[in-house]
């Protein structure tokens, strides 16, 4: 059986990995983030946007995480990530499947 991830993101960090841009989701230090990564194996992350069945969804393979080091990430969409010493960074792999997309 194949483990999911599944977080929920705003739009513009949406969109931005919607588009293929975003290969990386940076999360902020937390023990609810720690506890869904550290000593976890998955093979997709699910992304939705807002909470609801239906609402905008991304499936993508999970490709691990690592411990970020402090830097800015910007994207062609406007979203700007600052992201800070030993946040999370999990990596995506390519979109699997789409949902609820609009137009």
């Amino acid at each position: 059986m194949k483990k999911t991830l599944f977080l929920v993101l705003k739009e513009l960090p949406f969109r931005a990995t919607l588009s293929g841009e975003k290969k990386i989701e940076y999360r902020r230090q937390s023990e609810w983030i720690k506890s869904r990564l550290v000593d976890k194996n998955y093979d997709y992350v699910k992304f939705t946007h807002g909470y609801g069945n239906d609402k905008p969804y991304l499936i993508l393979d999970y490709k691990g995480w690592a411990l970020a080091i402090k830097k800015q990430v910007n994207f062609s969409n406007g979203l700007v990530v600052d992201v800070e010493n030993n946040d999370y960074e999990i990596y995506l792999g390519k979109i699997i499947e789409k949902g609820n997309i609009g137009n």
